[in-house]
């Protein structure tokens, strides 16, 4: 028995991790809005069936919209979307091969994207290690690309131009399609 225990104290990560857990472990300093209670609250009421919406520090609303094994989705805010993605790693980091990659969206009118990498531990990453990302503004999100490839799609972030109408806009605007690097 306690060789079983000491076993999964030195290899925290031999299975896979779930979004799950991994979300209730993260630092409340990475989402302030959020405290580990309403972690825990979003979780339940997920397993419920019911909306899982809380009341966040600031005190506005904030709803997790998805979860699945290896993802979640949270409007922290009106103003602030964060996605969650476990995504495999050729060489381990933190005794894992899953790291977490972090998109974080800011804005309604002009929204901007931030795309953040950690281990399974929390601790940072180098984005650059697994993604070459443009040198502008941008606004990305997750796509499905073969296993066990992970794609993002990058779009120009449209600054906010009073004078341009919406087709300037969109001539502005560029695409990108990118795989994570294991």
């Amino acid at each position: 028995m306690i060789g079983i225990l000491l076993s999964l104290l030195c290899s925290p990560c031999e299975a896979q991790r779930k979004m799950r857990d991994v979300f209730l472990q993260m630092p409340d300093s990475l989402l302030p809005y959020l405290t580990e209670n309403n972690r825990l609250d979003f979780l339940d009421f997920m397993d419920s069936g019911m909306k899982a919406e809380v009341h966040n520090e600031l005190g506005g609303r904030s709803e997790m919209l998805s979860l699945s094994d290896e993802m979640l989705t949270l409007q922290v805010s009106h103003a602030m979307k964060v996605v969650m993605r476990l995504v495999p790693v050729a060489e381990a980091v933190d005794s894992c091969q899953q790291v977490i990659c972090m998109i974080t969206t800011y804005g309604t009118e002009a929204p901007e994207s931030k795309i953040e990498v950690y281990s399974v531990q929390w601790n940072p990453i180098d984005v650059s290690t697994h993604l070459t990302l443009p040198d502008g503004p941008y606004t990305a999100e997750f796509k499905e690309a073969p296993q066990p490839s992970v794609g993002l799609s990058l779009r120009q972030a449209n600054m906010l131009d009073p004078i341009a109408n919406e087709e300037q806009k969109k001539e502005q605007s560029w695409l990108k399609y990118i795989e994570w690097k294991p």
